[in-house]
């Protein structure tokens, strides 16, 4: 039996209800309100924002982290706007192992903190001539996490597993997030802790949406690719503090890269 019939009868099927409701909307008549609804929410203006930095202080502390931020920003036609941002800072003041580190085979204990974006209220670019600045504010989960790595080894040295328990406490405050100095420094102000800073490594402004689930830095496409698969793949089981860990492939949050993130970029391929 030949399956790529059901197959082609499917498209053809899904092709003809399409063109069916396009008939039908061709013949319908919109109203004059309905026409003046949908010029006033026509988009006039959309800006995209991507930033990555480097946390090297906590207060006067030196620390080691990572800052990643992506933020839309859209005016229609009446000049009301629409926003939407994701932001993650994670950071650990232990300087001898930073977050993103080699697989090894002692066992430690390891403690981070993590701040993560759950409620943005203010997303703004701003560009003057004193260059390029960003400002963002809202609610963030802040989180202190305290890990025991247990590594396990076999009779040759090789690893066969790696056991984490972790005690994770967490709190839901206000922060505001400003890139300053043309776009090259930053400093995230949370209530309740030091504020943290540090130096942008990458900032990327485009009219076209970021794709989230693109971990690479591949910018001449949008889609994703089998690069950004592998690269999933590279990381695979890194945890804070072992094993080439990167909050942007942490799709679940769960302070590991796992079959959940791998499948979660493979399925937006």
């Amino acid at each position: 039996m030949n399956k790529k019939i059901p197959i082609v009868m499917v498209i053809i099927t899904l092709f003809t209800i399409n063109s069916i409701s396009l008939a039908g909307a061709e013949t319908s008549m919109a109203s004059p309100l309905t026409i003046a609804s949908n010029l006033s929410n026509a988009l006039s203006q959309r800006n995209y924002i991507r930033i990555n930095g480097v946390i090297t202080q906590w207060g006067t502390t030196d620390v080691k982290g990572a800052l990643q931020t992506q933020a839309r920003t859209s005016t229609r036609i009446d000049l009301s706007t629409n926003q939407l941002a994701m932001a993650t800072a994670i950071w650990t003041t232990n300087t001898s192992r930073p977050i993103s580190t080699v697989q090894t085979k002692q066992n430690f204990t390891y403690i981070f903190y993590e701040a993560r974006l759950t409620n943005a209220s203010v997303s703004t670019l701003s560009t003057t001539t004193a260059g390029t600045n960003y400002f963002l504010n809202g609610t963030w989960n802040v989180y202190t996490v305290i890990s025991n790595i247990t590594v396990i080894t076999d009779d040759e040295g090789q690893i066969t597993n790696v056991h984490r328990s972790a005690d994770t406490s967490v709190q839901k405050v206000y922060g505001e997030l400003k890139v300053t100095d043309n776009g090259t420094k930053f400093t995230l102000a949370i209530n309740g802790i030091a504020p943290l800073t540090g130096s942008v490594f990458r900032s990327v402004q485009r009219q076209v949406q970021f794709n989230p689930f693109k971990v690479t830095d591949d910018t001449t496409t949008n889609a994703v690719t089998r690069e950004d698969v592998v690269q999933v793949i590279r990381s695979y089981g890194a945890m804070p503090g072992w094993g080439n860990y990167d909050a942007n492939m942490d799709f679940c949050g769960h302070f590991k890269i796992d079959i959940a993130n791998l499948s979660t970029v493979a399925s937006n391929m």
